[in-house]
């Protein structure tokens, strides 16, 4: 199976993170078992890839051992939002998309994912 995980939910409210931090512990196992994964981070979701919350940060760097961890919107990650763009880019994730151009879920959808919006 092919697995796209989608990670929305905002690393500053509690409930948002526990969510995040199940789907990235989900996402690892599942690709342990031979499935084909990966994670996206869009929105306020792409925080956690700069946090420095203990209770995420060790679960992203095994996605991130584990290969799964797609990129980011660049849209989101713009100066006009989120304005994180260089941190993500010096922590080597891929951004699609730009300040003009938001992609959409077609980036999976297309490609035989099942969507797993976090």
């Amino acid at each position: 199976m092919k697995y796209a995980f989608i990670i929305f939910s905002d690393p500053d409210i509690k409930s948002e993170l526990v969510k995040a931090a199940h789907a990235l512990h989900y996402a690892i196992n599942l690709k342990r078992k031979g499935n084909e994964v990966l994670v996206y981070f869009e929105g306020l979701g792409e925080k956690i890839l700069v946090s420095d919350n203990e209770y995420i940060k060790p679960l992203l760097n095994e996605a991130l051992k584990e290969g799964i961890v797609y990129g980011a919107c660049g849209y989101c990650a713009s100066p006009p939002h989120l304005n994180i763009k260089d941190k993500l880019l010096n922590r080597g994730i891929r951004l699609f998309g730009d300040e003009n151009d938001h992609k959409d879920l077609s980036l999976f959808i297309d490609n035989g994912y099942q969507i797993m919006l976090i």
